[in-house]
C-alpha cells in the first residue's frame, strides 16, 4: 500500500495537491478527525498500526478532497518514507504538510505536524537550526489547546538539544522547563521517556552539579515508571538507549555487552523512534566496533559495519548531521581491520568535520576514541595530544565528569604531574 500511494503521488506536483479539490462530506471529514486522533497514540502504543491509518487518511484524501486534517497524513507519510531510506522524497511530505497547514492555517493540527515533521527535516537540514522547530510547535500546540503535542515538542526538543552539541548547563535549563511543563499537565508518558535523558546528563557533569529538585522529579516517578515503560515500547528503547550510552560513554566494560544486547534485542518501528534513530544507530556502531576489538565476535563487527553503511547513505543527504559521524565509524572499523593509515585519515576527518559543523559532543568523543587508538598502535605522543583536546572539548559541552573520567585515565597512562 505504501509503494501504491508513492506511485499516485508522485503524478501530483505540491500545485496540484496545495490546490486539490476540497472535502465536504462531512460524514468523510468526520472520519478524518477521528484518524487523526488516534494516529499518534497508536505510534506510543501500537505502532504497527500506525501505517495503516496514514495510508487511509491518505487514500479519502485522494478520493474526496483535502481537507486541513490532510496534513496530518501527509506528515506521517513523509516520516515513514525517511524511515525506510526515501529521506528526500518522506522530506517533500512533510514539508507539503506545514504548506497545508499554512494554507488552510489549521492551528488544531499545528502542533502535532510540526513535532513529527522536525524529525524528518534533521535528516536533511542542520539538526542545531532543524530543532528549534519543536518551540514552534510548542507555542502552536498551546494556542490550540492541544496539551498533548505541546507536550510531545517539549519532550522531543530536549531529548534532541542532548545530541545538538550545545552546552549541558543549557541543555539543563532547557530540560527544567520541559520537565515542568509536563509535570504541570500530566503528560506521565512522556515524563517517563525523559527519565533517562536526566540520568545522562547527569552522569556526564556529574549529578552533585545538578539541582537537588530534578533528582526528586526523576525518582518520584517510581513505579509509574515502569507501568509506562511497559505501556510504552517507545520509552523502552529510550530507557535501553541511555543505558548503553552511559555505558558505552564511561568505558563500563562489565556491562557494555548486555547494556548493547538489550538495546539491540529490543525491536520497535523507526519512524515511532525517528528522531533519535541515527543517534541509536550511532552509538550502537561505536559500541558494536568496540565489541568486536574485546570479544574478537564477528556478529559485533558485522553490526558496526551495518550502522556505518546506514550513516554513510544519510550523509549523502545532510552532510552536516551525519558526515562526521561517518567519519569516526569509518575509523573504528578501519581500527578492527587494523587498516592503520586509513584509520588515521577517518579520525581526523570525524574531528575536522564535527568541528565545522559544530558538534562539540562529537568532537570530543571523536578525540577520545582516536587517543585510544593511536595508544593502542604506540604512537603515544599523538595519543596524548587526542586526550587532551577531548578533555578540552569535554569540559567546553559541559560534560565536567565525563572530562574528568578522562583526565584522571591520561593521568594514569602517562603518569602525569
Amino acid at each position: 500500500l505504501i509503494e501504491e500511494t508513492r506511485s499516485t503521488l508522485r503524478g501530483l506536483s505540491d500545485g496540484a495537491l496545495l490546490n486539490y479539490k476540497l472535502m465536504t462530506d462531512s460524514t468523510k471529514i468526520m472520519a478524518m478527525k477521528f484518524l487523526s486522533r488516534i494516529e499518534m497514540s497508536l505510534v506510543m502504543t501500537s505502532c504497527d498500526f500506525t501505517p495503516i491509518v496514514m495510508l487511509q487518511m491518505l487514500k479519502l484524501s485522494l478520493e474526496h478532497g483535502i481537507t486541513p486534517i490532510s496534513a496530518v497524513g501527509f506528515v506521517y507519510f513523509g516520516s515513514v518514507l525517511v524511515s525506510i531510506g526515501h529521506i528526500e522524497e518522506g522530506y517533500r511530505y512533510v514539508k507539503l504538510a506545514k504548506k497545508l497547514v499554512s494554507q488552510f492555517d489549521a492551528k488544531e493540527v499545528a502542533g502535532e505536524v510540526i513535532a513529527i515533521s522536525t524529525q524528518a527535516i534533521g535528516y536533511i537540514e542542520p539538526m542545531q537550526s532543524a530543532i528549534e522547530f519543536h518551540v514552534l510547535g510548542h507555542k502552536s500546540a498551546l494556542e490550540a489547546g492541544d496539551i498533548g503535542f505541546a507536550s510531545m515538542n517539549c519532550s522531543l526538543y530536549i531529548s534532541n538539544l542532548l545530541w545538538s552539541g550545545l552546552n549541558l548547563n543549557q541543555v539543563q535549563k532547557e530540560f527544567d522547563k520541559a520537565h515542568s511543563f509536563m509535570e504541570q499537565h500530566s503528560t506521565w508518558s512522556l515524563l517517563v521517556i525523559t527519565g533517562p535523558l536526566l540520568q545522562s546528563i547527569g552522569k556526564l557533569v556529574s549529578v552533585e552539579e545538578l539541582p537537588l529538585f530534578q533528582e526528586r522529579k526523576y525518582q518520584s516517578l517510581g513505579p509509574m515508571a515502569e507501568f509506562h515503560r511497559e505501556k510504552n515500547p517507545f520509552a523502552t528503547k529510550i530507557f535501553y538507549l541511555h543505558n548503553m550510552y552511559q555505558t558505552f560513554i564511561f568505558r563500563n566494560f562489565d556491562r557494555l555487552e548486555d547494556t548493547a544486547d538489550e538495546f539491540i534485542d529490543f525491536k520497535i518501528q523507526t519512524w515511532t523512534a525517528l528522531n533519535t534513530h541515527n543517534v541509536q544507530c550511532f552509538i550502537c556502531g561505536l559500541v558494536s566496533f568496540l565489541l568486536y576489538r574485546r570479544t574478537n565476535k564477528n556478529v559485533w563487527f558485522e553490526r558496526g559495519s551495518e550502522f556505518k553503511l546506514m550513516m554513510k547513505r544519510w550523509s549523502e543527504c545532510s552532510e552536516w548531521n551525519f558526515l562526521h559521524k561517518f567519519h569516526l565509524l569509518e575509523a573504528e572499523e578501519h581500527f578492527c581491520n587494523k587498516r592503520l593509515e586509513e584509520a588515521k585519515l577517518s579520525y581526523d576527518a570525524a574531528v575536522s568535520f564535527s568541528k565545522k559543523h559544530k558538534f562539540v559532543n562529537d568532537e570530543a568523543l571523536a578525540c577520545e576514541l582516536a587517543g585510544y587508538f593511536f595508544l593502542e598502535i604506540g604512537e603515544r605522543s599523538r595519543s596524548l595530544e587526542y586526550f587532551i583536546d577531548a578533555h578540552e572539548k569535554y569540559h567546553e559541552w559541559g560534560a565536567t565528569a565525563k572530562a574528568t573520567s578522562v583526565y584522571k585515565y591520561v593521568e594514569s597512562i602517562f603518569r602525569l604531574r
